[in-house]
């Protein structure tokens, strides 16, 4: 039993009570439908009770509950009729068109149009007038079948929300899988190309034993912070609630100063870094992921070259610029160490805080600069 089911059989009940005592009864004038007709009025009452009683149990039994309402209302037809009843009928209806099953609705649907076609044509052909066939057809149909239509209409905007709650669901799964492929590449790949980048310098170079224990230095560091980034990222895919652990929250701009230190390479870089206040964590995130690949891009594609960083508010934005001098790319340039990925991915995830990124050569340098809110949208 369901409180809205008892609440809509207490308002029928109150609405069909009121009609009665405005009259609003015998209301078929067939003598053949009104063969008690001027009983006293709590008959009509008792039978509305009746119906609105089975209301309640509409939900798990519609064709029960159906059945015992047509069965009053035929009662209710043989005192002459009243709008009270009508309702009720109307009501047990249109719940068998929502609740039962199809095969069910399909024998009410198939009952209803028979009914509707045998009581025009008897009608029409008692009365000898086809006019008034048709009003009963159209009375009947109001009252028998448009419920079923209501319902159906209902049933189908119910399956088009569940459809597109699979497709949001499905969109959701795929954006996720974006979101991880892009932390994926701005949390590892950056380390990685590091200790590449590093390890094939020192390769390239004659064999120099402080030199080298230095590489190897630089390249256990890289690695290590690979690891610790690495198992931050599966923390979060092991979480119950991702938004209490973001892969991405161990950048920000206070570590740019560290990240400019450890940059690949042998990159000049001068850096402008301003104080940003009210910047979210997400958009400080965002700017050390930028300014990450960014140095990272320059070392492995214009080693030696002079890079100028700046990261700066304006207005309720804040802008970061990384420009570095065009070289002449290693040789041991490997394919590995240019996914193409890098530039899409950090695009994206400035569209994803409502800003933007370009990037491209400008006379003999390349500029990466990006502007991104203060404050993530909501």
């Amino acid at each position: 039993m369901s409180s809205k089911d008892v609440v809509t059989a207490a308002a029928t009940f109150a609405a069909g009570l009121f009609c009665n005592l405005v009259g609003l009864t015998d209301i078929w004038g067939t003598p053949q439908l009104g063969a008690l007709r001027g009983a006293p009025m709590w008959w009509h009452t008792a039978l509305l009770a009746a119906g609105c009683l089975v209301m309640v149990g509409k939900r798990r039994h519609p064709i029960v509950a159906v059945t015992a309402g047509a069965a009053l209302t035929a009662a209710d037809l043989a005192f002459g009729g009243s709008i009270g009843m009508v309702l009720v009928l109307f009501d047990l209806i249109f719940s068998v068109g929502l609740h039962a099953s199809a095969r069910a609705r399909t024998a009410v649907t198939t009952t209803v149009f028979v009914l509707i076609g045998t009581i025009s044509v008897v009608g029409g052909l008692a009365a000898g007038e086809i006019r008034i066939g048709a009003f009963l057809a159209l009375q009947l149909t109001t009252l028998l079948f448009v419920p079923l239509w209501w319902a159906a209409n209902i049933r189908q905007q119910r399956q088009i929300g569940l459809l597109d709650a699979e497709r949001t669901a499905r969109e959701a799964v795929l954006a996720e899988r974006a979101a991880m492929a892009r932390d994926l590449h701005d949390v590892i790949a950056a380390h990685l190309t590091t200790t590449a980048i590093h390890s094939g310098a020192a390769l390239a170079r004659p064999p120099d034993t402080d030199r080298d224990r230095a590489t190897l230095g630089e390249v256990r560091t890289s690695s290590l912070a690979a690891l610790e980034e690495m198992r931050s990222m599966i923390m979060v895919l092991r979480a119950d609630d991702p938004a209490l652990a973001d892969p991405t929250l161990p950048g920000g701009l206070d570590r740019l100063p560290d990240l400019v230190t450890s940059a690949a390479g042998d990159l000049r870089i001068t850096t402008r870094l301003h104080e940003v206040p009210g910047i979210s964590a997400a958009v400080s995130h965002a700017v050390h992921r930028i300014v990450r690949e960014a140095l990272t891009n320059a070392g492995k594609h214009a080693p030696g070259s002079d890079v100028h960083l700046e990261v700066q508010p304006l207005g309720d934005t804040v802008t970061v610029t990384v420009t570095n001098t065009l070289t002449r790319p290693p040789a041991d340039d490997h394919a590995a160490l240019s996914a193409g990925t890098g530039l899409i991915s950090l695009r994206e995830r400035s569209a994803l805080l409502g800003g933007s990124l370009t990037a491209g050569p400008e006379g003999d340098h390349f500029r990466v600069r990006a502007e991104l809110p203060l404050r993530t949208p909501a």
